[in-house]
């Protein structure tokens, strides 16, 4: 099979979409499948291709790092996507790029499946005024709506997708397929000691530190204020306890002020963007994952960190609640008071019981792997191609 993969950004850009595209793609090829990802590069003049990927210029959005828009319509890009003759298009982005494909499903006349990653209730404020999140909302779950309604199939990565679906007035069959990593990269037994105290190191992490880590966009809709703030009520002053926040992103600037304000610099640091295939180190080097985002679907970097044997630490999400399995592979909190208990139990812990812990972790998140979620995806794949039927 021949499948056209469209995601609004890829490599060298990271995020969550970036890597579960590539992980789909991995499975897709070594299940012995022909993958073009078509994508864009704020920074290309031309289209071009390069392994396998087909890059189309974009004008940058200074407002939303690493992010560009383009024409939903091009005839070049149109004629190399009829190259490569696809007999499904798989899109990950209700943009730029999903656009593209909706138009190009239909003048190729072939099946699309989307994939909904975002919750954009959450994301809305990039785009307009506060005041007018009001008006934005139901547009938003309008335009969602609309886009579900040209696929074949749609795939959502946990229960949450089906709610916001539903609350955006789709009200078809969603296929749950949990998001999944190559968690090789992550178990201990692959990441050498060396490394971990070089990353140790470099953060700072003393050996008697409980060391708490958070990955991915510096963005408002992933909560880190409330991290950080919820962090220095528990721990301010008590330097043996630290929070490393490790990524890019718009809000690095307020949260530095942030950090500041509350006089915890000496505890909280923002790490700046670290290469994907430096990450599992970094993992190792920590003893928690901590997280008060509540608009994740189902987080590629929670999976990394529990495949790396961390405990992760959730502020409460109701529609993600059943990802935490309490004394497997994490809890939940509400409050400061539940996130300070959590942690001191975690640096109450023997030696040996943290070790356990995060064996336990690790082997809880093997449950579900790469080749599992590539067959989950093709099962969806055929089940599209079985019902298209041309408009």
């Amino acid at each position: 099979m021949r499948i056209a993969i469209f995601a609004e950004y890829y490599y060298p850009f990271v995020s969550g979409v970036v890597t579960h595209v590539e992980t789909l793609r991995n499975g897709l090829e070594a299940a012995g499948h022909e993958v073009l990802i078509v994508t864009l590069d704020p920074a290309a003049k031309n289209h071009y291709i390069k392994d396998h990927v087909l890059y189309c210029p974009a004008v940058p959005v200074k407002k939303i790092y690493g992010y560009g828009v383009a024409s939903p319509v091009n005839a070049l890009r149109m004629r190399i996507l009829k190259r490569f003759n696809p007999d499904i298009l798989h899109i990950h982005t209700e943009f730029t790029m999903g656009l593209f494909a909706l138009y190009a499903a239909r003048q190729l006349k072939k099946p699309v499946v989307y994939t909904l990653h975002t919750l954009y209730d959450d994301y809305v404020f990039y785009i307009v005024p506060k005041r007018m999140e009001g008006v934005a909302k139901p547009f938003a779950h309008a335009y969602i709506r609309k886009i579900a309604s040209y696929a074949t199939e749609v795939i959502g990565p946990s229960s949450k997708v089906v709610e916001y679906l539903r609350l955006c007035g789709v009200d078809r069959h969603v296929n749950i397929v949990p998001n999944t990593v190559d968690l090789s990269a992550f178990a201990a037994e692959n990441v050498g000691e060396d490394a971990v105290q070089a990353a140790r190191d470099r953060l700072g992490i003393q050996k008697n530190d409980t060391a708490l880590c958070f990955v991915g966009r510096l963005g408002k809709e992933k909560s880190l204020d409330v991290l950080i703030d919820c962090f220095a009520r528990a721990f301010a002053g008590e330097r043996n306890y630290k929070l490393f926040l490790i990524g890019e992103g718009p809000e690095k600037q307020a949260l530095e002020e942030q950090i500041a304000t509350l006089g915890v610099q000496g505890q909280v640091q923002l790490t700046g963007r670290i290469e994907h295939d430096e990450l599992p180190a970094y993992y190792h080097a920590c003893h928690l994952f901590a997280t008060a985002s509540l608009s994740e679907m189902n987080s590629i970097s929670m999976l990394e960190a529990t495949a790396s044997g961390l405990y992760i630490l959730q502020r409460l999400d109701i529609y993600n609640r059943d990802l935490i399995k309490s004394g497997i592979n994490g809890d939940v909190f509400e409050s400061v008071t539940e996130f300070e208990k959590l942690v001191r139990n975690q640096d109450a812990l023997p030696p040996d019981a943290k070790q356990r812990r995060r064996q336990i972790a690790a082997a809880f998140s093997r449950r579900y792997g790469e080749r599992e979620f590539t067959a989950a995806v093709l099962n969806v794949y055929a089940r599209a191609v079985h019902r298209y039927r041309p408009k």
